[in-house]
């Protein structure tokens, strides 16, 4: 589709005519294909276009969103007509009215570039480029199952809003999932899902065969050499980037969501620990922690320099040295505490609205090298990757299951550890973090939330740290 600029502005005049205070129109078109490929196998081959023009509007206080595949101006005009609609019919049921506040808007064109051009790839390059990393893990035979999926995305989007807001972009993203089971008579089985991308051309997946070498060593060192632990203590704990990313995501960057903290998520994608008081009052970790989501980092698989309310986006600095310092924030839930948007408003599609969501959620760096914190830690166990996480739904609450884990003694890694477990809650976890290495390190992943659900791109990531005293769970029989 074309960028249907004439047809956006004649939408904006309609709706503001119509008894509107504000609207927003997104057009918005992900182009997309998807390679499957199962030891060895090609699985599924597919490619689609998805996309069309959203409609947001606020009347009496109260919002309205419709959508439309159509970018006609028929069917663009009835979209319009049913968004005012559907938040006249409801505007009298709020008791509280939407308010959004001023903002400084963007008037930006921008582009992420490519070296290797997604869309210049064909498909048979896409499936040998599966083939040859399947070959990676097909050389340990214990490995039975190597399922690898393969997604390329470009994303162009046009976002005008009433109030000044004119945003074009163009970003695409590369994404590679890969799930390796492997079984053996004496050990049992393992299994090792492993992610990388981002935003860019195919280059983004430079380096990944070796990543694959090293994730089939380490599946090969669990079934031959990993043993559990004798018994449940508390130790030390040092964990890997990759451990930082998922627990900076699940305990801080959902919880600070500040939709979540007013109540919205309540019956959709839960609830949160803190309270919007919490705001530059609460420590939640110790001086060493300070955390950020930043959608501007280049090449992020999160990446974006606009949200889709028009406002600029801007690191983020959630936790600063311990205490909790910026929510996760659009403009009608920056109103309600007298705050400015920080650039949170995402959707994943042209017919989602926009929500306070995370882009890259990570643990700052610190002045420690990573073998450093090994070689002072006295006893404790290291976990280089993970296999499962829970969290309750106040995101208090923490559990996680290692993959790659080590026990550590007088500085030196002993042992390989079966499935060990840490359970933490949120602060203490980061309460006691007393040594943050320098090597920051970032994992593509998918983020889930709303109603209906919405699933964005986004970087976990963080370097390695270390944490005092946690309760560690041996194996589980």
């Amino acid at each position: 589709m074309s960028l249907p600029e004439d047809v956006i502005t004649k939408a904006l005049d309609l709706a503001l005519s119509s008894g509107s205070s504000y609207a927003e129109v997104r057009y918005q078109v992900d182009v997309v294909r998807l390679v499957n490929v199962r030891n060895g196998v090609l699985q599924s081959l597919s490619s689609y276009s998805y996309g069309g023009i959203s409609v947001r509007v606020l009347v009496d206080g109260m919002w309205g969103f419709a959508a439309t595949s159509n970018t006609d101006w028929e069917s663009v005009r009835d979209a319009v007509g049913r968004a005012v609609s559907l938040a006249r019919s409801v505007a009298r049921l709020r008791r509280r009215k939407v308010t959004i506040g001023k903002e400084r808007l963007a008037r930006i064109t921008y582009d992420v570039s490519q070296r290797v051009r997604v869309e210049d790839l064909s498909n048979e390059y896409l499936i040998k480029y599966l083939s040859e990393l399947d070959a990676h893990a097909r050389v340990e035979p214990r490995i039975r199952v190597r399922n690898l999926y393969l997604s390329t995305t470009i994303t162009e989007k046009l976002i005008i809003t009433s109030d000044g807001a004119h945003v074009r972009s163009r970003v695409p993203r590369v994404y590679l999932f890969g799930s390796l089971i492997a079984y053996d008579p004496q050990s049992g089985s393992a299994q090792r899902n492993i992610e990388f991308g981002g935003s860019g051309g195919f280059e983004v997946l430079s380096g990944v065969d070796g990543e694959v070498d090293r994730e089939v060593s380490a599946i090969r060192d669990v079934l031959d050499k990993a043993r559990p632990l004798p018994h449940d203590e508390v130790m030390d704990v040092v964990l890997s980037p990759e451990l930082a990313g998922i627990m900076v995501h699940e305990s801080i960057g959902h919880p600070l969501e500040l939709d979540r903290i007013m109540g919205r998520e309540g019956a959709e994608a839960g609830e949160s620990y803190a309270r919007p008081d919490y705001l530059g009052s609460y420590r939640i970790g110790s001086e060493l922690v300070t955390i950020i989501d930043d959608p501007t980092i280049p090449n992020s698989y999160g990446f974006y320099l606009v949200d889709e309310e028009g406002v600029t986006a801007r690191p983020r600095f959630l936790v600063r040295n311990g205490v909790i310092n910026e929510f996760l924030m659009n403009r009608e839930y920056a109103s309600y505490i007298g705050l400015s948007s920080n650039a949170a408003a995402r959707a994943s599609e042209f017919d989602k609205e926009p929500i306070p969501r995370m882009a890259n959620t990570y643990l700052a760096p610190g002045n420690w090298k990573p073998e450093e914190i090994i070689r002072e830690t006295k006893r404790g166990l290291y976990i280089a990757s993970y296999t499962e996480w829970n969290i309750d739904d106040k995101r208090w609450f923490g559990r996680y299951g290692g993959f790659e884990a080590y026990y550590i003694e007088n500085g030196d890694l002993k042992y390989m550890v079966r499935e060990p477990f840490i359970e933490v809650d949120t602060k203490t976890l980061w309460s006691n973090v007393d040594a943050v290495a320098n090597d920051l390190r970032f994992y593509p992943g998918t983020c889930g939330k709303g109603n209906p659900e919405q699933g964005v791109p986004v970087y976990l990531g963080g370097p390695t740290f270390r944490v005092a005293n946690v309760r560690v769970l041996k194996a589980p029989r």
